[in-house]
């Protein structure tokens, strides 16, 4: 008989334990994010979507040739005039060549960064977007003008 009163007080302890968390949690501000009204806000050294510039680039091709997967594809031609350019140090830079073709596919990146890091005009960086959805392959691949 005691060992029945006592098992029915250890059952009420651990419901009472359970509870106790349950009304913390009950008491507390939700964390709930409305999401296509409200958005969460990055971090810092957040890497998104891979954005360019075309009018800053150079035509170095640094970020063709680092890229692992192959993703950026850039074709320039010799201009007669070369144009100044600030790099993102705030130095002029010669631009010999001309941006005519700068794609990049977004469905096979990986968003590394290594582009962004290396490029001397900051032509190309990784932004806070992270939306990326397409309905086709082919929507997944921009071309910068």
């Amino acid at each position: 008989m005691i060992n029945y009163f006592r098992q029915i007080i250890k059952e009420l302890w651990s419901i009472m334990k359970g509870m106790q968390i349950t009304l913390k949690y009950l008491l507390s501000k939700p964390v709930t994010v409305q999401y296509p009204d409200e958005r969460i806000p990055m971090t810092e050294r957040f890497r998104g979507m891979v954005k360019a510039e075309p009018e800053t680039c150079i035509s170095c091709l640094y970020c063709v040739n680092t890229c692992p997967v192959s993703c950026i594809n850039i074709e320039g031609e010799k201009s007669e005039i070369p144009v100044r350019i600030i790099n993102k140090e705030g130095k002029e830079v010669k631009r010999i060549k001309t941006v005519t073709k700068f794609d990049i596919n977004i469905a096979q990146c990986i968003q590394c960064g290594f582009c962004a890091e290396g490029c001397p005009t900051g032509a190309i960086y990784l932004s806070k977007e992270y939306e990326n959805s397409a309905l086709s392959r082919k929507d997944l691949i921009y071309h910068y003008e």
